[in-house]
């Protein structure tokens, strides 16, 4: 492969088309790491970023090479990952939230301090992280509007109708956590620190809650007209 990198570098096609071709595994792993569903989308975007960027390669050694092809692609894929994930935010902030969220360990109100505190790589104003925040991580909608009233009609106390029927199935936790994220019933929406008070729940258990009921909803009702 040395070879080829020496020869790529000095602008031989076939040979940058063979190189490619070698790092084609590497290429791909990388995008179903970072996005199973989409990951051909993103691969060709890798592709294309390498391909692009080989002049800049300065090491004198395949394993240098390597590295900087594993760089290159990621860091492209990534940014082509942020752009199709959040759509009305640009790449630098998509970034600073993901960053911002690892260093909170999911905690999505430490994440959007995080971004106003300057402790990361640039500070955000409150405004605009809140947007950002908005646009990365919004509240998984129920499938089909469940909880409005053209879907679930009259909908009080205990969750009665069509939506407390669907309901009825989860646990009450689950329950109590989708009620109070869509104001279902006796409850107004809440947020996720407002519903972890209110059950007496590690905030971080919201989510995981939410998204379990949501995945358990969709698994039991998916052959139902209301699905479809």
């Amino acid at each position: 492969m040395e070879t080829q990198v020496t020869a790529a570098l000095k602008g031989d096609k076939e040979a940058a088309t063979a190189i490619l071709r070698n790092l084609d595994r590497l290429i791909r792993a990388r995008a179903r790491r970072i996005d199973r569903q989409h990951a051909e989308d993103l691969a060709q975007e890798g592709r294309a970023a390498l391909w692009r960027s080989m002049s800049r390669f300065t090491g004198g050694s395949t394993s240098q090479f390597v590295v900087f092809a594993e760089r290159t692609v990621t860091g492209a894929m990534m940014d082509a990952y942020c752009t199709m994930r959040y759509p009305g935010i640009s790449v630098d902030e998509a970034k600073l939230w993901r960053s911002a969220f690892k260093h909170a360990k999911g905690d999505a109100d430490e994440a959007e301090r995080l971004m106003c505190s300057g402790e990361l790589a640039w500070r955000m104003s409150p405004a605009t992280a809140k947007a950002v925040r908005a646009a990365v991580s919004p509240v998984e909608a129920l499938p089909e509007d469940l909880d409005t009233p053209e879907a679930s009609g009259s909908v009080t106390g205990r969750s009665m109708g069509l939506v407390g029927v669907i309901l009825s199935t989860l646990g009450k936790q689950q329950r109590a956590v989708l009620e109070m994220t869509y104001g279902i019933g006796e409850y107004g929406r809440m947020t996720d620190a407002e519903i972890a008070a209110t059950l007496g729940i590690p905030k971080g258990h919201v989510a995981a809650a939410r998204s379990k009921a949501l995945k358990r909803l969709r698994d039991k009702w998916s052959g139902s007209f209301l699905f479809a």
